[in-house]
C-alpha cells in the first residue's frame, strides 16, 4: 500500500512539473516568435533604453535600412552612452550617420561567432573587434536578440569610427617630418577599370585605353611597402619624432651619395620609412623587443622611448623618440645569381648551344643550387656575360664568387662537357652605359679550381655615387639607369695550353664594409 501511494505521488509530481515546464516553454516560444516576427527597427523602437538611438536612426535615414528585408547586426548603445556624443556630431547629420554606421554590420553575428576575436565589417567600411561579450571596448548588456532581419546587441558605449593608419599619416603630415615625406610620394597611374577603352590590339587581344583617362593618385609607400589604408588588414606603424627621424636619415646618407642633393635626402628617407610599417597588430602588452619589417629589418622597440600610443581602425600607431636599426640590415649583403644574365657577347648558335643552366648539389651545404656554365672551349676568347644591378649603394664592398667547375654529362645524356683543368676568368664592374665601350673600375682575374663550392674573395669594390630614386613608382623601377652597374664575367683573351676558355658562375656576393 505504501509503494502504491509513492507511485501515485510521483505521477502527480511529474504531471504538475510537466504542466509548469510546458507553460514556461510556451512563454519562451511566444517571446522568441514575437521577436522573429519583428524587424530590427521595430525591436529597437519598443526598447525604452534605445529611444535616443531610434531617434538618431530616423534623423540619418538609417531607420529605412533596418526595416528592410536584408540581414544586419546592430550594436545599439543605450541612451546614457549616446548622451556623451559631442554636440557637433549630433548636429551634423553626415557625422552622426558615420558614427551609427560604425555600429551596424551587413551580416548576422552572434556572440557564439565571437569566441575568438573577429573583426566585423561595418556599414562605413571600417572593421571593429567583436569578442566574447565585448564590441571593441564596449560591454554587451543584452546579446543575441534575433529578429526577422538580423541580430540586435545592446551595448553600454558608443564606438565611434577611427582613422586608419593612412588617415593618420596624412592628417599628421605637418606635425611629423616622416609622415610629411610619406604623404609626398604620390604619383598618377591609369586605373583600367576607370579608363576609356580606345581599341583592342588585333595581335595580342589586349585592351588599349585612351591616354590620360582613368588617372588616379597612388602613393609609392602603399604600393611598395603596405597599403596602410586597407581596412581589412592590421598594421603596427612606427612614427619617429622629428629629431629621431632626422637622426636616422643622417645615418643613411653615407650610403646614398649623389651629386643631386634631393636624391640623397629622398633615398636616405626612404631607407628609413620602408621598415616602419609592420604587418600585424602588436598591442602594448604584446610588443617584442624588435619588430620584423617586410624587408627583413628588425626595428628595435624600447618601451621607454614610446612617447605616444594611438589606436587606429586597422591597427595601432606608436610614436617613438628613437629606433636605430642595425645598419647591416638596412644596407644588406646581396647576391647576383649566375643563372639570370642580362646580355651575352654574342647570341650566335655556336655559343648559345654551349650554355648550360644547371641544377647541382653543393656537397658543403647539402643544398641544391643553380648556376650557369659556358662550355666555350678554344672559341671563348674575350667572350662575356653581363649582369645588371642597382643594389650597389655608395661605399666599399667585399666581392666574392662561387664558381663551380667540373666535367660532367649534360642533362640530355650526351657527351661530357666541362673540364678537369683550373679555369681562368675575369670579373669586371663598371657603370651601365649604352655605349659599346665598357670601362670597368674593378677588374680582377682569378683561377677557378675544379669542384670547389666555397666562396672565393675577389677584392674590394667602392661605389662612389648612387643616383637611382628608391621611392620611384613601381612602373619606372628599371627606367632610370643612372645608378645601374654593369657586372661582366669575362673569358681571357688567350688560353693557357690545355685550359679551355669556359666560364661558370653560381653567384656573386657583395658584402658592405661598415
Amino acid at each position: 500500500m505504501r509503494s502504491t501511494t509513492k507511485y501515485i505521488l510521483l505521477v502527480v509530481f511529474i504531471a504538475v512539473t510537466g504542466t509548469w515546464s510546458c507553460k514556461k516553454w510556451d512563454e519562451h516560444n511566444t517571446v522568441g516568435q514575437q521577436a522573429l516576427n519583428e524587424n530590427l527597427l521595430e525591436q529597437i523602437n519598443k526598447n525604452a533604453s534605445l529611444s535616443k538611438f531610434s531617434e538618431y536612426l530616423t534623423k540619418t535615414g538609417l531607420d529605412k535600412v533596418l526595416s528592410s528585408s536584408k540581414n544586419y547586426t546592430v550594436f545599439a548603445p543605450v541612451n546614457e552612452a549616446l548622451a556623451a556624443l559631442p554636440a557637433d556630431v549630433v548636429s551634423d547629420t553626415a557625422k552622426l550617420k558615420a558614427v551609427l554606421q560604425n555600429m551596424i554590420a551587413s551580416q548576422q553575428f552572434f556572440t557564439r561567432n565571437a569566441m575568438d576575436s573577429i573583426r566585423v565589417a561595418m556599414l562605413n567600411g571600417k572593421r571593429v573587434f567583436f569578442y566574447n561579450k565585448k564590441f571593441d571596448d564596449a560591454n554587451i548588456k543584452d546579446a543575441d536578440i534575433a529578429v526577422r532581419n538580423g541580430v540586435l546587441h545592446i551595448i553600454d558605449k558608443v564606438i565611434t569610427p577611427l582613422p586608419n593608419v593612412w588617415d593618420y599619416v596624412v592628417t599628421s603630415a605637418s606635425t611629423y617630418t616622416q609622415n610629411g615625406y610619406i604623404s609626398s610620394l604620390n604619383f598618377l597611374q591609369q586605373d583600367r577599370t576607370k579608363a576609356v577603352l580606345d581599341s583592342i590590339n588585333p595581335i595580342t587581344g589586349d585592351s588599349v585605353f585612351k591616354p590620360n583617362t582613368g588617372m588616379v593618385v597612388v602613393n609609392t609607400f602603399k604600393t611598395k611597402v603596405y597599403d596602410i589604408a586597407a581596412e581589412d588588414s592590421l598594421y603596427t606603424y612606427i612614427v619617429l619624432t622629428n629629431p629621431g627621424f632626422n637622426s636616422e636619415v643622417d645615418r643613411q646618407r653615407p650610403y646614398f651619395q649623389s651629386s643631386k642633393t634631393d636624391i640623397v635626402t629622398n633615398n636616405s628617407s626612404w631607407n628609413v620609412v620602408k621598415d616602419l610599417a609592420i604587418s600585424g597588430l602588436y598591442t602594448p602588452s604584446q610588443l617584442p623587443s624588435a619588430l620584423l619589417s617586410k624587408f627583413g629589418v628588425h626595428v628595435p622597440i624600447n618601451q621607454a622611448k614610446i612617447v605616444e600610443t594611438r589606436k587606429v581602425s586597422n591597427g595601432i600607431v606608436y610614436v617613438l623618440s628613437e629606433a636605430a636599426c642595425d645598419m647591416a640590415e638596412k644596407i644588406p649583403s646581396f647576391k647576383v645569381e649566375g643563372e639570370y644574365p642580362s646580355r651575352f657577347a654574342s647570341t650566335a648558335d655556336k655559343y648559345l648551344t654551349k650554355i648550360f643552366y644547371r641544377n647541382r648539389l653543393n656537397t658543403l651545404t647539402g643544398l641544391n643550387f643553380k648556376d650557369i656554365y659556358m662550355n666555350l672551349g678554344s672559341s671563348g676568347a674575350n667572350y662575356y656575360v653581363d649582369y645588371l644591378t642597382n643594389q650597389l649603394y655608395t661605399g666599399k664592398y667585399k666581392v666574392y664568387w662561387v664558381a663551380f667547375s667540373d666535367k660532367t654529362i649534360s642533362g640530355q645524356g650526351d657527351d661530357p662537357y666541362g673540364t678537369d683543368s683550373t679555369l681562368q676568368q675575369i670579373l669586371q664592374i663598371g657603370d651601365y652605359s649604352f655605349s659599346p665601350v665598357y670601362t670597368p673600375v674593378f677588374n680582377k682575374q682569378m683561377a677557378v679550381t675544379p669542384r670547389v663550392y666555397s666562396e672565393v674573395y675577389l677584392g674590394d669594390y667602392t661605389n662612389a655615387s648612387y643616383d637611382y630614386p628608391l621611392s620611384a613608382p613601381p612602373a619606372t623601377d628599371r627606367s632610370d639607369t643612372a645608378s645601374m652597374k654593369r657586372i661582366r664575367l669575362l673569358a681571357p683573351a688567350t688560353a693557357t695550353t690545355g685550359v679551355p676558355l669556359n666560364l661558370t658562375l653560381d653567384y656573386l656576393k657583395f658584402v658592405p664594409s661598415f
